[in-house]
């Protein structure tokens, strides 16, 4: 676990503040997603009237048991926790943001190294090696398990000769471009981002598959997390664009704003899910 602000780095005034911890899924390398993050609670942390403190975690179901043990508040999650965790656990999603492309929706990519003689054609994929997120990502793991269903590919460890859980978005991308894995998914959001920074590496990955339509990096909260809190989160974080330096952080985090996150607008992840051939009211992700 890795926190962003350690309590040394605390000023003595937020001390006395109530402390709202949320915690982060590590969709990118944990340091790059502590970078990102830190942005936000400088910001956030002069204009609410607690101190709030974002914790990056080493794993999904490690997010989802601390917010269910209330040993956090909430946490920024993605489209498949918040869909579990609204149906299972009472959360509440908040907000989420608006990229600077005006889209606040991910896609799953599914990809294979340049050059390998792998097609569209799920087939071809049998006896491969395939890098995938981790169980409970609807990028990362149920659209290809969807696509695969929907192909006739009912066993996927029988058909893949590996399936590898990186922990991150990023990883599959660097597996599949290094030739540890043959196929990868990941989010578009990672998998471009990695790519601007290391454009050489479009020359080692193309894509096959794109899918889905999930809310992105999502703001949820517990049940009992009083509604003043929760309101003070909403507005804090929604108000961000209409200050001068909010915006230049919002600009620095890759944002235009933060929106409102309905579970309305997660009609995909329930529906991939489906066709994945799991029922979301049956799956675990901690324990009950």
């Amino acid at each position: 676990m890795l926190a962003l602000l350690a309590a040394g780095s605390v000023p003595a005034a937020d001390r006395e503040k109530e402390t709202i911890r949320l915690v982060l899924v590590p969709e990118r390398n944990i340091f790059d997603q502590e970078k990102k993050y830190r942005l936000l609670s400088d910001y956030l942390n002069k204009h609410l009237p607690f101190h709030l403190v974002f914790d990056v975690l080493s794993g999904y179901e490690e997010v989802m048991d601390q917010i269910v043990k209330e040993q956090a508040h909430g946490g920024i999650v993605g489209s498949f926790l918040v869909a579990h965790g609204v149906e299972e656990h009472d959360m509440t999603p908040l907000v989420r943001p608006e990229w600077i492309s005006a889209d606040s929706y991910y896609r799953s990519y599914i990809f294979k190294q340049a050059g390998s003689k792998l097609t569209k054609d799920v087939h071809s994929w049998k006896g491969t090696t395939i890098a995938l997120v981790n169980r409970h990502t609807s990028a990362g793991y149920f659209f290809p398990m969807a696509l695969l269903k929907r192909e006739g590919v009912d066993d996927p460890e029988g058909f893949f000769s590996n399936i590898i859980f990186t922990g991150s978005h990023d990883a599959p991308v660097w597996m599949v471009a290094r030739g540890l894995a043959d196929i990868g998914a990941a989010k578009d959001i990672i998998f471009e981002e990695i790519l601007r920074k290391r454009p050489e590496l479009r020359e080692k990955v193309e894509i096959l598959h794109v899918g889905g339509r999930f809310p992105d990096a999502t703001l949820v909260v517990g049940p009992n997390v009083p509604d003043s809190v929760r309101n003070t989160l909403q507005s804090a974080f929604i108000d961000m664009d209409s200050t001068f330096e909010g915006k230049k952080v919002l600009n620095r985090f890759g944002a235009a704003k933060f929106i409102r996150s309905p579970i309305d607008d997660y009609g995909d992840v329930y529906q991939v899910v489906k066709d994945a051939g799991f029922d979301i009211h049956d799956m675990w992700v901690v324990g009950h």
